[in-house]
């Protein structure tokens, strides 16, 4: 699939007021308008001061999204302001490691009182360690939805915060305010899902992303050692080579490509909370192993891909 939808949150650092960087991303988002494959954009809250500053820019594929900032690299500086941060949300799910977006259906009428719990949520936040900073965006232009971008410097320290007794308590006053649970996607290899349900943590069973990986690195190491084994044992003769690069070879294809799309197509059955029905959970897990089978046909019978 060529097409991989990506969002770029930049954030910045407050400077002057509200009103001049609202006139600030306008401009921005013009620009970005100019590039091809742009879908939208959309601001943040500007309104409290414990948010941060940012906008979202949405483009049909991430290399669009790089050639844009490559051409608009001086114009925050211009403008004077300076970036805090730059996210990549490719294909729904956060490249950086230690970020989380966090998707929220906010009930009619509970929106100034949601805004008044993500403050309180960044007032905690600022007291734990590696916080870099978060930002509210409300629907409209590219988001359907209210949608909440939290920054960590590492994914452990995100981890800590996620599971802080201060997060715990206060996911009750969050819910409150929504019309369904919210869905909160981080930085994964491996296409688990972690989505909030009834003030509740809940994360994609260890079992079915084991599921999922087998059902992609079986196929990828049959035709490496097809394929490219022999070619990498031309190149290098020792075993201990071979096998090193013959395994990074097989990450980087399950992180950046097969994972990826694996997560998509088995998106409703990894959801820890739409997949945890016992049908979904039963026709899921009766497909993947369906899969297998298809493998083990392919591979068994087909001759020219035995290594």
């Amino acid at each position: 699939m060529s097409d991989r939808r990506t969002t770029v949150f930049l954030s910045f650092h407050r400077t002057g007021e509200a009103s001049d960087f609202a006139a600030f991303v306008d401009r921005v988002g013009a620009d970005a308008a100019a590039t091809p494959g742009f879908l939208g954009w959309q601001s943040s809250v500007l309104t409290s001061p414990l948010l941060e500053w940012a906008i979202a820019v949405t483009f049909r594929e991430e290399p669009s999204a790089h050639d844009w900032l490559d051409r608009t690299r001086d114009l925050p500086a211009e403008a004077g302001y300076q970036r805090a941060g730059i996210e990549f949300i490719v294909d729904g799910s956060p490249r950086t490691p230690g970020v989380v977006v966090v998707k929220e259906a906010v009930a009619s009428g509970r929106e100034a009182a949601f805004v008044e719990t993500a403050e309180q949520l960044a007032r905690l936040e600022r007291a734990q360690p590696g916080y870099e900073g978060s930002s509210v965006f409300p629907p409209g232009g590219i988001l359907s939805s209210w949608a909440s971008v939290i920054r960590f410097r590492t994914e452990a320290q995100l981890d800590a915060w996620l599971a802080s007794p201060e997060l715990v308590g206060m996911l009750p006053q969050f819910q409150a305010h929504l019309s369904e649970d919210a869905k909160v996607t981080k930085a994964t290899t491996f296409g688990s899902t972690l989505r909030v349900t009834d003030g509740q943590a809940a994360v994609t069973p260890e079992w079915k992303t084991a599921l999922a990986i087998l059902l992609v690195l079986y196929p990828t190491v049959m035709l490496l050692a097809r394929f490219v084994g022999p070619w990498l044992n031309t190149i290098a003769p020792q075993p201990w080579l071979a096998t090193f690069l013959n395994l990074a070879i097989s990450i980087a294809l399950l992180t950046w490509a097969l994972m990826p799309l694996a997560a998509r197509l088995l998106g409703r059955w990894l959801d820890p909370v739409e997949g945890a029905g016992r049908r979904t959970s039963l026709l899921g897990t009766a497909g993947v192993c369906a899969g297998y089978v298809v493998l083990f046909v392919i591979f068994g019978t087909v001759g020219f891909l035995q290594p």
